[in-house]
């Protein structure tokens, strides 16, 4: 692999990719008309890209086997909780440490030492507690309730990583083949970007630059869990994982300028994470199982 085309024929997902943009498109339109982000319906949009894949995976007979349904390297689920959690409070000791920013004490406030929870369920209580047992306290509350939000990332890992991934590789190499792929999901993201979700006070530069940017450096990431676990599941905890520390940061930091900032530090910040994953996966060449043998072209 490294970087280079995989050999076997052409195996860009044209008609998959057609297909999915079509209707996601569409229903982000009726999202629009139900009440934009707000809508009850926008959850379900996380489940297209799954739901297309199984039904092109059933035309084209693709062996459902290759999706990788097995758990055997369960320790990648280590790095689901720890990078997301590093990313966030990474960035929020930066923007705070410049000054750009206060930690807020929406749900967690810190004082000598100790650290007090507020109204947030907790996997080991939510009892005032040291510093080292609230960060094990926080890790495994965050791996409980990315197990409860895989239920709808699972509907886009199993159609971005699951069935595209391998295609973008083979027909790519294996560094473009990711990249693109992070683009190409994040522009799935555009309507409902530029409805103002993730970048309400830029929705234009986040539906068009930040959010193809933000997606092509947390792609990287799951690609690589991907690729390394051999399992379908760890992308999709990571993904959820991801989701909640995002909101862990957004919540419990308060920008005292514009929030672009912390935007665009947290995009810097997953671009750092996609650096050794990339190297890590040119410096050995993905599993095998993860290209399958030989496809007809979609």
């Amino acid at each position: 692999m490294r970087g280079r085309k995989h050999e076997g024929g052409p195996s860009f997902p044209t008609s998959y990719l057609v297909v999915l943009f079509a209707l996601s498109y569409l229903w982000q339109g009726i999202i629009y008309f139900t009440g934009g982000v707000e809508s009850v319906l926008f959850p379900f949009m996380m489940l297209f890209p799954g739901i297309v894949a199984v039904v092109f995976m059933i035309k084209r007979r693709d062996t459902f086997r290759n999706v990788g349904w097995g758990l055997r390297r369960w320790w990648y689920v280590l790095p689901v909780v720890i990078v997301p959690l590093a990313v966030t409070l990474g960035v929020g000791a930066v923007v705070t440490g410049l000054n750009w920013a206060s930690w807020s004490g929406t749900h967690f406030i810190v004082r000598e030492g100790m650290v007090e929870i507020q109204g947030v369920p907790m996997v080991l209580g939510a009892h005032t507690q040291s510093i080292a047992f609230f960060a094990l306290n926080l890790s495994l509350s965050l791996l409980a309730q990315s197990m409860i939000g895989s239920l709808v990332t699972f509907g886009e890992e199993l159609g971005w990583r699951g069935y595209v991934q391998k295609k973008m590789v083979r027909s790519f190499g294996l560094n473009r083949g990711l990249i693109l792929l992070g683009m190409i999901w994040g522009y799935w993201h555009l309507p409902i970007i530029l409805m103002g979700y993730n970048f309400p006070n830029h929705p234009v530069l986040g539906a068009f630059v930040l959010m193809p940017v933000s997606t092509t450096f947390m792609g990287v990431f799951l690609g690589w869990l991907y690729i390394r676990s051999r399992s379908i599941w760890i992308p999709t905890l990571a993904h959820a994982s991801m989701n909640l520390s995002a909101v862990l940061l957004f919540t419990e930091v308060t920008m005292h300028h514009d929030e672009l900032f912390r935007q665009v530090m947290f995009i810097a910040a997953w671009g750092i994470v996609a650096v050794p994953c990339l190297i890590s996966l040119n410096r050995r060449a993905p599993v095998p199982w993860s290209v399958a043998p030989r496809e007809e072209t979609t």
